[in-house]
């Protein structure tokens, strides 16, 4: 294991939640249990450093002058340790990362990435929140999507494009969200759908740092033989095309994973994907739709990203706008008042919650009232259109 990981996509939502939605692995180190994350974006074994003091491992801090490439994160190495997983018990190291305070985890020691469970024949149920092993490929499969699985660091799959080459999935159990497009395909989508209403998902991942990007949704999405139906969409961001390779086309995370039975047989290296027919399930999102996050993980700044149409939008909030109450709490002292975050609690709120913002405009300090929305879904009474089609009217519905 080296001093430089690659840990993909452990998304951490701050200000448009979705931190509860994990899927869990129980384990065991050195006969102790422990609670890790599942993340096939991720490649290594990840303890956090709470984890490693409670277990009493010693751990090598990595080399000052590694520098991270995109998409990886510098962490120590723990001291042999054993691991117990899935009735398997092996001799191993994990890997170190830090996780910014302010995020406030606090239900999970670890992580398990794509590398350690590669081989074995696994459902991920993403509704379930679990991972069940198997002996052996189901025979209900023989009528499903049958895609090859990429030989790499974390989960990938490669399914035939419109120019008759290979796209690459990134399948991401770290992430929370729906499909993150690669840029270019996003800005096609999105210029079909620009009506579409959105809102905006703000989260942190470890080799990415904080990022905030718009969100809507999708009514039919189609990757060469891969079929979605109602899914969260987004832009994908650098690290997820690194982690994807030069092949990147698209990520799934849990919310697209829920519209899907999904099914990997590590010993041939092939996935098995069958499309869901039934209604998506309610999506948890951003009914504020905009989202107040620092700049950096050191400013103290709390500095609105706001999306087109949405209810803060309506409301006169615009982008830049810095946070300092809400209601009577005073968000200026977020990072030492445990009490204020996470902030995504205000924002996720059912449609119909009011909230009375004090916010700062250059030299102006405003009072705003919003009243959160549902966003997503949208109406999809309209037909659904192709990712790659456009619009035939100006409304463009999905």
């Amino acid at each position: 294991m080296r001093a430089t990981l690659i840990l993909g996509l452990v998304c951490c939502c701050i200000a448009s939640g979705h931190a509860e939605e994990r899927i869990w692995l129980n384990a065991e180190i050195n006969h102790k249990p422990l609670r890790l994350i599942f993340d096939s974006g991720a490649s290594e074994l990840i303890l956090f450093p709470k984890t490693a003091q409670r277990l009493g491992l010693k751990v090598t801090p990595p080399p000052p002058d590694v520098v991270a490439g995109p998409g990886e994160a510098v962490g120590g190495i723990t001291e042999e340790c054993i691991l117990t997983l899935h009735g398997t018990t092996v001799a191993t190291r994990f890997g170190i990362i830090e996780k910014p305070a302010y995020l406030h985890w606090t239900d999970e020691d670890g992580i398990v990435g794509w590398q350690p469970i590669s081989a074995n024949i696994f459902r991920i149920d993403a509704g379930a929140q679990t991972v069940t092993f198997l002996a052996n490929v189901p025979e209900e499969t023989a009528t499903w999507t049958k895609l090859r699985v990429r030989t790499q660091s974390v989960l990938c799959l490669e399914t035939p494009n419109d120019q008759g080459a290979t796209s690459v999935i990134l399948v991401d159990t770290g992430s929370s969200g729906g499909v993150a497009l690669h840029p270019q395909k996003w800005r096609a989508w999105r210029a079909a759908h620009a009506s579409q209403p959105a809102t905006i998902q703000a989260f942190f991942m470890p080799g990415a740092g904080l990022m905030v990007k718009e969100q809507t949704w999708a009514t039919e999405l189609a990757f060469g033989p891969l079929l979605l139906s109602g899914v969260p969409i987004m832009e994908a961001n650098p690290a997820e095309m690194t982690l994807g390779s030069t092949d990147f086309e698209a990520s799934l995370g849990l919310a697209a994973l829920k519209r899907l039975d999904f099914i990997v047989d590590g010993h041939q290296g092939l996935a098995y994907i069958r499309p869901k027919k039934t209604p998506p399930p309610p999506y948890e999102h951003n009914r504020l739709g905009a989202a107040f996050v620092p700049r950096d993980s050191y400013d103290d700044v709390l500095v609105a990203s706001v999306a087109n149409s949405s209810p803060a939008a309506e409301a006169g909030i615009r982008n830049g706008d810095v946070l300092l109450k809400i209601g009577e709490i005073d968000v200026t002292k977020w990072r030492t008042d445990p009490g204020i975050l996470p902030l995504s609690r205000f924002w996720m709120r059912p449609a119909g919650t009011k909230l009375k913002l004090a916010l700062k405009r250059g030299l102006q300090t405003l009072e705003i009232t919003v009243v959160h929305r549902q966003i997503l879904p949208p109406d999809t009474s309209s037909p659904p259109l192709h990712p790659d089609v456009p619009a035939k009217s100006t409304r463009n519905q999905p």
